[in-house]
């Protein structure tokens, strides 16, 4: 995947709210592939690619370096597929985890009381959208242990007074 991409390029993740379907996966590649048509940085083409992955996904990547409204126009199609198509890939309260029902979504506040009640064991795979280049990405930083993971630093299980 991306293999015309350095591992210095930059990534950008998000995680749909539920597993895309064949058809809005349809919706998903073609405004994308349409944004990538015309994603510019400065007046300059871009050079990008996207991929969905696990139907639940969206990677965009690009080797140039890029900032400002060039990053603001690749959320604008993310905006505008929830508003249109009510595929929501912008919430940014949602943890996602592989249990044996696939991959879910959970907002903060249930992931926190699943690890406070040692429901999310330490092998549990949880899903890092917060990386930001494709080596991380290729090097296994995407899909980790819940031990190994920013999850369990952010998310320490508290620990219950005696009586």
């Amino acid at each position: 995947m991306f293999e015309q991409f350095s591992d210095k390029s930059q990534i950008w993740i998000y995680g749909f709210n539920k597993n895309l379907t064949e058809k809005e996966k349809m919706i998903v590649k073609d405004a994308l592939n349409q944004f990538k048509a015309g994603w510019l940085y400065h007046g300059q083409p871009v050079l990008g690619d996207f991929s969905i992955l696990h139907d639940r996904f969206a990677l965009l990547v690009t080797n140039d370096n890029i900032s400002g409204c060039s990053i603001d126009s690749s959320v604008a199609v993310f905006k505008n597929l929830k508003t249109n198509n009510n595929l929501d890939a912008l919430d940014q309260d949602l943890i996602f985890i592989r249990s044996s029902d696939g991959i879910v979504s959970l907002s903060r506040s249930e992931f926190r009381e699943l690890v406070n009640n040692d429901a999310i064991p330490d092998d549990t795979i949880v899903f890092n959208l917060m990386i930001n280049n494709l080596g991380d990405f290729r090097n296994g930083q995407f899909e980790l242990k819940f031990a190994d993971s920013w999850h369990s630093k952010a998310f320490k299980k508290r620990l219950k007074e005696s009586v």
